[in-house]
């Protein structure tokens, strides 16, 4: 794997950070924070302007082509920003899936996301902690002219914002069988749909959805009834991909403040980068940081060449969820109390490192797809 990165992707590396340093500041942040919708409706525009939305999806639904590297560059940057978007949910999950299963009608959908003209939030997880598409329990009844859903999602990034939801529910069977699972491409706004907030630590914009009596026809159906984890599946594997590059980018950047802040802070005389114990909390969590990059990096690269990277997938997404968590834990510590005040901007860090381990599966769910690729495979 040659690491070094193509001209093309240095021009898309520097255009991203040098918009998202400008436009994504921590003031705007924070503002989003205590948004109506958590997201900004003109940067998403902008995004889409740069061709953002359309990055790695097939040039026949109106995206650009362009590969798993390539967007893995895209999402580092977002995460150094801490960009509040839907771009994950609406572009790494519910595009891509439309892409690969969609009817003809669903497929044209694609082209008004690409155009920042539709939101997709992704109704997945529901009251277990349990991310194992054996655990949903969402009821899809069967009836002469489609399906009627009652249940509850949880953790619906965007519901309340989102144009469409992608809802995964159960059409047969039950839990813990991963088959007879459905996925559904459904108004958000439709009778019998309602949301809460949920609060979280990151102060970003989770929902509880409520389906009461939903009613969903049959041309709503994303792929074939009852197969969608066969769909899903490699999707996930995808988006665990783009994710860690995501949380790779927010280790780099409260790295950066924490090494930064080593260098400026005197204490005793002396900055407390000259302190043993700080340099060594610096040391450790790069060569993590970059364990972590390189992993991800190798991993989009395989899947480029068409490789099954389902167990370079979980171990990029567990070992990236786990060096966030400690960046911004351990980064904090070394700004003394001041890491954990209102008014410093590594507090948006801070507090977004231990969600963004849960987030898409928490690390447990991974470790277990790990252990059984080392366990389940043929010698």
């Amino acid at each position: 794997m040659d690491v070094k990165l193509s001209e093309e992707q240095v021009q898309l590396r520097d255009t991203a950070r040098k918009f998202l340093t400008e436009e994504c500041t921590p003031d705007f942040i924070r503002e989003i924070e205590k948004s109506e919708l958590g997201y900004s409706p003109k940067m998403w525009r902008e995004m889409a302007e740069m061709g953002w939305l359309g990055i790695g999806l097939p040039e026949a639904c109106g995206g650009l082509g362009m590969s798993t590297v390539d967007m893995v560059i895209l999402m580092k940057e977002l995460g150094r920003r801490i960009c509040p978007s839907p771009f994950f949910s609406t572009v790494g999950i519910a595009a891509e899936a439309i892409a690969r299963v969609g009817s003809e009608e669903q497929r044209a959908r694609i082209a008004d996301i690409v155009d920042g003209n539709r939101v997709v939030a992704f109704a997945y997880q529901e009251e277990s902690r349990d991310f194992d598409a054996g655990a949903i329990r969402l009821d899809a009844r069967e009836e002469s002219d489609g399906f009627v859903l009652d249940g509850t999602k949880m953790f619906v990034e965007y519901a309340a914002a989102a144009d469409t939801l992608l809802a995964v529910a159960r059409t047969s069977g039950g839990p813990p069988e991963r088959e007879g699972i459905t996925a559904f491409l459904i108004d958000a706004k439709r009778d019998g749909i309602s949301w809460t907030r949920t609060p979280t630590i990151a102060r970003d914009h989770h929902y509880k959805v409520r389906f009461d009596g939903v009613k969903v026809s049959r041309d709503e159906v994303l792929g074939e009834v009852g197969t969608a984890w066969e769909m899903l599946e490699p999707v996930v594997e995808k988006a665990a991909i783009l994710f860690s590059a995501f949380v790779v980018g927010v280790s780099e950047q409260m790295h950066e403040f924490s090494t930064q802040f080593a260098k400026d802070r005197v204490q005793f005389g002396r900055p407390i980068g000259q302190m043993q114990t700080i340099q060594g909390y610096l040391a450790s969590l790069i060569i993590e940081i970059y364990g972590a990059d390189t992993l991800t990096l190798f991993t989009a690269f395989n899947l480029d060449k068409g490789r099954n990277v389902r167990d370079y997938a979980a171990k990029a997404k567990a070992f990236s969820a786990e060096t966030v968590k400690n960046t911004t834990d351990v980064g904090s510590q070394i700004f003394g109390g001041m890491g954990y005040m209102e008014e410093s901007d590594s507090t948006l860090y801070l507090r977004r490192g231990r969600q963004y381990r849960a987030m898409l599966g928490g690390t447990e769910y991974w470790e277990k797809i790990i252990a059984e690729e080392l366990l389940d495979r043929p010698a």
